[in-house]
């Protein structure tokens, strides 16, 4: 007998491993009828033929050497190669290693005929695969043009309703917070611990990262817009924040990035998200800059100035004043208000703070995703499409599942009750953070909330 293998491949998650089992089953078929005996099966799922880089054919080309077998089974020769090139290149050095390539199907004789016949189908397998690309790109542009999302993992803030992007507001939320909490001075690491001090996660189920914030903030889709093929689409991703916004976020973002880490300086803006313009109304934010001899000043900015002059007039101010400033007024603000009045503004603020557990919703709703994510795809696995990518997913989903499950029970746990003013009377719990003092500055123009 003949030793032979088989090399059986599909190229993309649509087809499933029923594909394989065809493929493998006709080619054992016609190993039985021809006196080969298999030795070996190399298989490469959801694997492009237009090239060969492909793990399972590779070593394929890797065993030939070991001279273990003589021919190489395929189910047509387009599993094989969809490109001339790497077909004629792949043959020759299986030929050199004394191994042929056999089609199942495709019956070709060793005669010169039969050689121009396997060139002629391989010709039309990439002829054909070039077709099928062209015809996917049409498809997909004719779907942008349309406004149509186009596939793929739903962004983080949006959800898919017949193939339109709407938008999730919940998560919205959350991304405007991350553009914000940056815009206000915040580093991207203070962002991350913000995000897992409140609970938050991913789509996933797990701790947002400084990568993965960063990509969201580097996202053109929440501006609104999919640069494709050289073409820009508004009409795909509703904006979850103003093109002014991303456009000031990223400029910080090319900055940082500019800027070696020996220059750094760790800044902690007392006010960040607090103070505002008295003039306009808008965010003062924090900034730097650096003067002729090089010292760096660092100072607050009214936003909206900063995006259009002739919006607002407010000068900038120096960091260390103004946060002097705020420190010593609320410090006389502690000593001549009675603790009391302090203790009933701090007990109204928490209570209602604790009216609506936040995280615990935030868990909740996480776990509802989840599980309608894993009915998804039961469903597929019934209607036959099961594959390592569906398997891998659901294991995923279970395991965040399990760990959502542990901390919205451990959150119930916690039974918060309302407070009572006398409770707050000494010491101020930790919680009145949200405590409002109004402090206005007439003379600099600045409203602070703290």
């Amino acid at each position: 007998m003949k030793n032979a293998v088989i090399y059986a491949r599909y190229s993309s998650d649509n087809q499933t491993e029923q594909s394989i089992e065809g493929q493998v089953r006709v080619c054992k078929e016609y190993a039985e009828k021809n006196d080969f005996a298999i030795v070996n099966e190399y298989i490469d799922r959801a694997m492009t033929g237009t090239n060969d880089n492909r793990p399972a054919f590779q070593q394929m080309l890797l065993g030939s050497k070991k001279k273990g077998f003589e021919f190489v089974l395929v189910y047509k020769f387009d599993r094989f190669s969809r490109s001339r090139h790497d077909s004629a290149v792949n043959k020759a050095i299986l030929k050199k290693n004394g191994v042929k390539v056999i089609s199942a199907t495709e019956q070709i004789s060793d005669t010169p005929e039969g050689i121009i016949l396997e060139g002629m189908l391989e010709s039309f397998a990439e002829y054909y695969s070039a077709e099928l690309s062209q015809k996917v790109k049409r498809g997909l542009k004719e779907s942008r043009i349309k406004g149509k999302f186009t596939g793929g993992w739903t962004p983080y803030g949006y959800n898919v309703n017949d193939h339109k992007l709407t938008t999730n507001e919940e998560q919205a939320n959350i991304v405007r917070l991350m553009f914000n909490e940056y815009l206000s001075g915040k580093r991207i690491k203070d962002v991350v611990l913000l995000l897992q001090d409140k609970g938050i996660k991913n789509n996933y189920g797990k701790d947002w990262t400084i990568n993965s914030v960063s990509r969201i903030l580097r996202n053109e889709n929440y501006k609104g817009c999919v640069n494709a093929d050289n073409t820009i689409y508004t009409n795909i991703f509703p904006a979850i924040v103003s093109e002014e916004i991303f456009n000031e976020v990223n400029s910080r973002l090319k900055v940082a990035k500019r800027t070696s880490a020996h220059h750094k300086t760790e800044v902690n803006y007392l006010l960040s998200g607090r103070l505002f313009c008295g003039k306009c109304g808008g965010l003062m934010t924090g900034d730097s800059g650096k003067g002729k001899q090089g010292t760096i000043y660092h100072y607050y900015k009214c936003f909206t100035k900063k995006r259009n002059k002739e919006h607002c007039n407010k000068k900038s101010i120096a960091k260390d004043y103004i946060e002097e400033c705020v420190v010593k007024a609320t410090q006389e603000f502690m000593q001549h208000t009675d603790l009391a009045a302090i203790s009933k503004v701090v007990t109204e603020v928490y209570n209602k703070e604790i009216e609506k557990d936040s995280i615990l919703e935030s868990l909740q709703k996480q776990l509802q995703e989840n599980n309608k994510k894993l009915e998804n795809l039961l469903k597929a696995v019934e209607n036959g499409i099961f594959n390592d990518t569906t398997n891998a997913r659901m294991k995923e989903l279970e395991f965040a599942n399990k760990e959502l499950q542990e901390k919205i029970a451990n959150r119930q746990l916690l039974t918060i009750k309302p407070l009572k003013e006398e409770e707050m009377f000494y010491p101020i719990s930790n919680r009145s953070k949200t405590l409002i003092i109004h402090l206005k500055m007439q003379s600099k123009g600045l409203l602070i909330c703290l």
